[in-house]
């Protein structure tokens, strides 16, 4: 994650990074994704453990993964405005414009 973002991520948010060599990743992965595809892949779960939101954009029916193109970009901005309470629309619209410049050619 990119310096300038982690500090506002962090505000509503506890960044995990779940890799496939770890001990339990198939059970841990396999009751979070319910047979989603495509990596990366994002949830946000509820304190309860239970997924608010995750990557795969319902009206696509695609993984945004890591978001480089505009509808990706997009429906990060969904995901985001379903699960803060801490962070602006303006730091929202800022994570979403930061992927934009990440983005390839």
């Amino acid at each position: 994650m990119r310096e300038d973002i982690a500090p506002i991520f962090s505000k509503d948010f506890l960044d995990v990074k779940i890799a496939q060599e770890m001990e339990g990743f198939d059970e841990l992965i396999g009751s979070l994704r319910e047979g989603r595809a495509g990596f990366p892949w994002l949830a946000i779960l509820r304190p309860d453990g239970s997924v608010l939101i995750d990557s795969i954009d319902p009206e696509k029916g695609r993984n945004i993964g890591s978001p480089q193109a505009e509808w990706e970009v997009e429906y990060w901005n969904v995901m985001m405005r379903a699960s803060v309470s801490r962070n602006s629309e303006e730091e929202i619209e800022y994570m979403a414009k930061t992927w934009a410049e990440d983005r390839p050619g």
